[in-house]
């Protein structure tokens, strides 16, 4: 300590230039240390980069942020990134503005057409969705297809006050991106069947009791708390990680047996007969009807002719003197 001070004294060197070198140097491997924040913003999605968690912003609030074919050729060039990166470890999927996915954009399909949409969701159709683990941060409506990217997710963390369901029954859409399968895989037949018959909604609350999230979480808290997830992910050695979570999936998802496979080409048939339900569903949400998740009045029928007939029905009344009215 005296041999420093001589060489300070003798260098005319002040003790508080020396603690603000010391302190300037500690700060920049602390920096060094701290991953950096990028951040890319395309057309209707935004990408986030902090150190090895990605997370996927879906933002077209002005329509909850439903899927057109701008966004998902956005979405599909996002996760082909996402997977070629070395650096990426984990995907959180996220929607602004409070609601997840409202689905597919229904005034989109009335112009271009189911399977035009489809076709730009194929990447979606991918079993699992990426080899790297995915998280869902369920906030507001994951509707119909949109339910359909959470359930397509590994892990879903889910706000008490989000609504999820396949709102698609309404206008005779199918489950586009394997929405039964994972459903069913994820909570049983007969409750997949419950959801997927009948299109009611659900809270997540409910959901999470149904074994369909892995974390229920408050208003406004699933997207950290899912980063939080992500976090907790981050730390293990990957490959074993990735290795147990293929094998349970496939196990699931990806049956191979030729039975399997003929079921879903038979299932497939008939999606021909499904688009025309769909264009008079389509044409019916841009009247109105069916809109902001309602299932009543999805048809107008007309009263047939013996409803208009007027009818009458002649009652007698007793009075106390036992005389009888008309």
């Amino acid at each position: 300590m005296k041999s420093m001070l001589r060489v300070v004294l003798s260098r005319n060197v002040p003790f508080a230039r020396i603690n603000i070198i010391r302190f300037a140097s500690n700060d920049a491997k602390k920096q060094e240390q701290e991953p950096q924040k990028v951040e890319e913003i395309v057309k209707n999605i935004t990408i986030e980069k902090y150190g090895g968690i990605t997370t996927l912003n879906i933002d077209r609030q002005k329509s909850r942020n439903s899927l057109d074919e701008a966004t998902l050729h956005e979405m599909t060039a996002a996760i082909n990134a996402f997977d070629k990166d070395p650096e990426s470890k984990v995907l959180v999927f996220n929607g602004e503005g409070g609601t997840f996915c409202s689905g597919f954009d229904l005034d989109e399909m009335g112009s271009k057409g189911y399977n035009i949409l489809r076709d730009a969701a194929s990447r979606l159709l991918r079993r699992p969705l990426c080899d790297k683990p995915t998280i869902a941060a369920v906030t507001g409506y994951a509707v119909a297809e949109g339910f359909e990217l959470a359930l397509a997710c590994d892990l879903r963390v889910i706000e008490d006050t989000a609504v999820v369901g396949c709102l698609g029954r309404r206008f005779g859409v199918p489950q586009s991106i394997y929405g039964a399968r994972r459903l069913t895989s994820l909570i049983g037949l007969s409750r997949a069947l419950d959801l997927l018959m009948t299109g009611r909604l659900i809270t997540g609350t409910e959901a999470h009791t149904m074994g369909l999230a892995c974390k229920l979480t408050s208003t406004g808290t699933a997207l950290g708390e899912a980063v939080k997830l992500a976090k907790s992910l981050v730390k293990f050695p990957q490959n074993a990680l990735i290795m147990d979570k293929l094998a349970a999936v496939n196990s699931q998802l990806n049956p191979n047996s030729e039975e399997s496979m003929r079921e879903e080409a038979i299932i497939a048939s008939l999606l021909g007969g499904a688009i025309q339900d769909i264009d008079e569903g389509v044409k019916k949400f841009q009247k109105g009807i069916g809109k902001h998740g309602k299932f009543y009045r999805l048809t107008e029928v007309p009263l047939k002719d013996w409803e208009l007939e007027e009818t009458y029905e002649e009652v007698t009344i007793q009075t106390d003197k036992g005389e009888k009215k008309p």
